[in-house]
């Protein structure tokens, strides 16, 4: 393997939005209460129990975030030479590219929440108040001020945010103090100061691993490293079997109490060795990994619909399929049309037009 890629970083991201809605759809009892799901031949139980391991989805894209990210500054400025009036400029681009996904997205469902007569007013409250929240959830910063959001699993959107302003400057201290003395200060930084999963500083271990990755080129080197010298089949049997069995027993330790202490391994080394595994033998795989890539294009918009569909106006429905694999199928199949339909949307109302006018703008000024 020569390259993770824009297609690899796609196809990462097909898989993790389908870990997130099997997370999501099955993450315990509460979700399709009153409403008879077939788990059969497996038991409710060890759904929930992947399903909670699931969340791994997460991390996932903490990474992917952080790789792309140092990969565009690697490439625009080089690492060795970058200085804040680089990341200033990168920021500014980088926010501008995430909010014309998110505004018109949540635009998009504001005004399909009047259809189902679900007013602003419910979600953020009346007066000068509600507008302000509305304006907070609007920046996709609601989790960050602990105010009213039109869906709970918005609250990424927060994160996101906060990466964009985060990653720039811990690659840039990266690149002042080196590789050692960073992996000390992140572990006395996520030792000591987080407190939950909405904090920035619980990421920082696997913000690291996304930065060094991409510049040590670690998946690649990783990806084509022999443990049997002498012949390519049994190589990959071997390291296939070993990945397996990592994986299985970071099932096992994550979902244990004693993960919780350790999350540098929870949410840092663990979904590390789950994008190597799936770079490496997922990624080949013809077809499927088209199809993976497809999804992984449309994954912001099904991160931000999905839970409408799911949970908030058509829940009978997609319960109502009873299967759970059938369930994430059809569930997965109406999120890829609705995003579709809103691609289609910006195209055909001069949105896109307009925020590429806006964008050249903003590139010329830098």
């Amino acid at each position: 393997m020569k390259s993770f890629s824009k297609k690899d970083t796609n196809i990462i991201k097909g898989i993790a939005i389908i870990c997130l809605m099997i997370h999501h759809c099955f993450l315990s009892g509460d979700r399709y209460k009153k409403l008879k799901v077939i788990f059969s031949p497996f038991t409710e139980s060890s759904v929930n129990y992947i399903a909670a391991f699931l969340k791994i989805c997460v991390p996932i894209f903490v990474f992917l975030t952080a790789y792309g990210i140092t990969i565009s500054l690697k490439k625009k400025y080089q690492l060795s030479n970058l200085k804040y009036n680089n990341i200033t400029q990168y920021v500014k681009h980088r926010f501008f590219n995430l909010y014309t996904g998110w505004i018109f997205v949540f635009l998009f469902c504001e005004i399909f929440g009047l259809v189902y007569n679900r007013l602003p007013i419910d979600t953020y409250g009346k007066n000068i108040q509600g507008v302000i929240y509305f304006i907070l959830d609007g920046l996709g910063i609601a989790n960050l001020f602990h105010t009213p959001t039109l869906v709970g699993t918005w609250w990424y959107m927060s994160l996101a945010v906060t990466l964009i302003l985060v990653i720039p400057l811990v690659i840039k201290a990266y690149e002042k103090i080196g590789f050692v003395y960073m992996v000390l200060l992140f572990s006395i930084l996520s030792r000591q100061l987080a407190l939950t999963e909405s904090s920035i500083i619980h990421w920082l271990p696997i913000v690291f691993l996304g930065i060094v990755s991409a510049d040590k080129d670690l998946l690649i080197k990783i990806a084509n490293y022999k443990i049997i010298k002498n012949s390519d089949i049994v190589n990959k049997i071997v390291k296939c079997l070993i990945s397996i069995i990592l994986i299985l027993a970071s099932v096992k330790f994550r979902q244990s109490g004693v993960s919780a202490i350790l999350f540098e391994i929870k949410d840092g080394v663990i979904p590390f060795i789950v994008i190597c595994f799936c770079y490496e033998f997922i990624n080949p795989i013809k077809y499927l990994n088209t199809a993976l890539g497809f999804i992984g294009k449309h994954s912001m918009n099904i991160f931000l619909i999905h839970t409408f569909i799911r949970a908030t106006y058509f829940r009978k429905f997609i319960y109502g399929f009873k299967y759970p694999p059938v369930i994430i199928v059809v569930l997965l199949a109406i999120s890829l049309v609705v995003s579709m339909i809103i691609e289609l949307m910006k195209k055909y109302l001069g949105y896109n037009k307009l925020t590429d006018k806006i964008r050249e703008k903003v590139d010329k000024q830098q």
